[in-house]
């Protein structure tokens, strides 16, 4: 317990370079937590859709083209069903939320909503209110964290004025979804068969989801729908859902690389300011650590101080910049981007990166302080 006092009160020594230091680190940290979380938001869809056993359908030219809508029948034939457990229709209805805030946009899908349950089955919809949704063409499903984003209640109007559709939507939400991830609940679902009602009957469907009864079962149907397609004049493209996610990745070039270059050499210039500042601490009291070595101090523990001090300083700092993340986004759900990150979480391993700069900037010096022996160090004039 001294020995902790003694790091604590070492620590805080030089008081204006402790601030600074701390200051430093602090800055340095909070954009090391954003280039981190940024990082991990870009990436976070494609780790959660790997555990999944859907397929998507899509047309081969991508998203802009419609699919025939008589595809269905195939898929739904006994050759493909032997692998699929389920088949929906899905589309992307972009439009304009007219109430919306302009800084916050929202995924709309039309969906086959008797299977929708089943074919995502990690939503958890009340089942009085899919039995709503179910009864009422004109309802709507939204996530939780949407609706209370949106200030959205059982019974609210949400109407959407179409743009790659010529219509507009007149909907009522009549049913909430939770899910364990909250990156889910960031969209609102209304009934397929209400967009073919509005754009008379084309039977304009977008893509085609499939749920695999395996793992095993899932090259198959990839193989099988796409030799069906492959002669015809709407050829099809068929992904499983971490390829589907990463092809929207793929459109913004090599971000990610940029942004973990960028964070790399952030966590560098966090660590070499970090590491001089505790190399000009250790080379201040060459002396004293000598005089404390010949008092009996071991060489750990002056390894220990030394650490301590460095980890006092870069703690203090990161954890001001990790509470303060932490309270802004995972707490008050905010995000300084919220059209490419709806949720913008802080994740444990941005934790563990910051906690490992702090023990980094300080092991060089402390290992020089403690292995110097004491004669040279009673020698020395500082």
């Amino acid at each position: 317990m001294k020995l902790l006092r003694l790091v604590f009160k070492n620590a805080l020594r030089n008081k204006l370079r402790a601030v600074l230091t701390i200051g430093g680190s602090a800055f340095l940290m909070w954009v090391l937590i954003f280039m981190m979380t940024a990082l991990t938001e870009f990436t976070a869809w494609e780790g959660e859709s790997a555990t999944k056993t859907r397929v998507a359908v899509q047309h081969s030219s991508g998203l802009a083209n419609f699919i025939p809508s008589d595809l269905e029948t195939y898929l739904t034939s006994e050759e493909v069903t032997r692998h699929s457990s389920c088949v929906a229709k899905l589309n992307w209805f972009s439009g304009t939320y007219i109430n919306q805030d302009p800084q916050y946009f929202f995924a709309r899908f039309a969906v086959d909503h008797l299977v929708m349950r089943e074919m995502w089955d990690e939503f958890k919809i009340p089942d009085d209110q899919y039995k709503a949704w179910t009864g009422m063409k004109t309802g709507c499903i939204a996530g939780a964290a949407l609706a209370k984003k949106q200030g959205w209640k059982i019974g609210s109007k949400i109407p959407i004025q179409g743009d790659i559709f010529a219509c507009d939507l007149d909907l009522t939400l009549v049913a909430l979804y939770t899910s364990s991830n909250p990156r889910d609940e960031q969209n609102l679902y209304f009934r397929w068969d209400y967009l073919d009602e509005l754009t008379e009957g084309r039977k304009l469907v977008g893509m085609f989801w499939l749920k695999a009864r395996t793992m095993e079962d899932m090259p198959k149907l990839k193989e099988m729908v796409d030799a069906r397609t492959k002669n015809s004049s709407d050829p099809t493209e068929t992904m499983t859902e971490k390829e589907f996610g990463a092809q929207f990745t793929a459109m913004m070039g090599n971000i990610k690389v940029l942004v973990a270059g960028l964070g790399s050499i952030v966590l560098m210039i966090m660590v070499l300011m970090t590491a001089n500042t505790m190399a000009m601490v250790a080379r201040e009291r060459v002396t004293e650590i000598a005089v404390l070595r010949a008092l009996g101090f071991t060489a750990p523990m002056v390894l220990f101080m030394i650490i301590g001090e460095s980890l006092v300083l870069t703690v203090t700092g990161g954890g001001l910049a990790l509470g303060s993340s932490v309270l802004l986004f995972n707490v008050a759900k905010l995000s300084p981007v919220p059209d490419f990150f709806p949720v913008f979480m802080v994740a444990p391993v941005t934790i563990a990166v910051a906690i490992a700069g702090g023990l980094l900037s300080a092991i060089v010096p402390a290992l020089r302080a403690a292995n110097r022996k004491i004669v040279d160090g009673l020698r020395q004039v500082v």
